[in-house]
């Protein structure tokens, strides 16, 4: 079904969203992402694109967002998740980088990214800037980390 905004029955339909888990020495790398006037915390990753597949999107958010090259391990996990922006349904892969090290590759987007531990993690999601479908998934990744 398609968005019909003020029409009575018609639901809205979730856009699909990749995001990369990528794990380092028990850390989580994060993006701190300008959006709608405030920061949000959290994975690489962003809407995939017309006729892209899923892992195809989150390679290319990786080096869009970081410069690094990434490849998916495996699905993580699908979560439904709200912005301002609308529904969408976010596939969190885990990912390993295969090549280059993370740097700020949009400053006016994402002026800055950082490894997190899951405590750290927590203490975003305490002060509303973790991103939902992390909020969700956090239980789930400290059980894949062990911490």
């Amino acid at each position: 079904m398609f968005f019909m905004k003020g029409v009575k029955g018609m639901k809205s339909m979730k856009r699909d969203m990749t995001a990369a888990l990528i794990v380092r020495w028990e850390k989580i790398l994060l993006v701190h992402n300008r959006k709608h006037g405030g920061l949000r915390i959290e994975p690489p990753g962003g809407k995939v694109h017309k006729g892209e597949g899923f892992e195809e999107s989150v390679v290319r958010e990786a080096a869009e967002e970081l410069g690094v090259a990434v490849r998916p391990v495996r699905l993580f996990g699908r979560y439904d998740t709200h912005s301002p922006e609308g529904g969408f349904v976010v596939r969190l892969y885990l990912c390993e980088i295969t090549s280059g090290e993370p740097r700020v590759m949009e400053p006016d987007k994402i002026p800055e990214f950082g490894w997190y531990t899951v405590g750290e993690m927590e203490r975003f999601r305490d002060d509303g800037t973790l991103v939902p479908n992390m909020v969700e998934a956090l239980g789930e990744i400290r059980e894949y980390i062990g911490a």
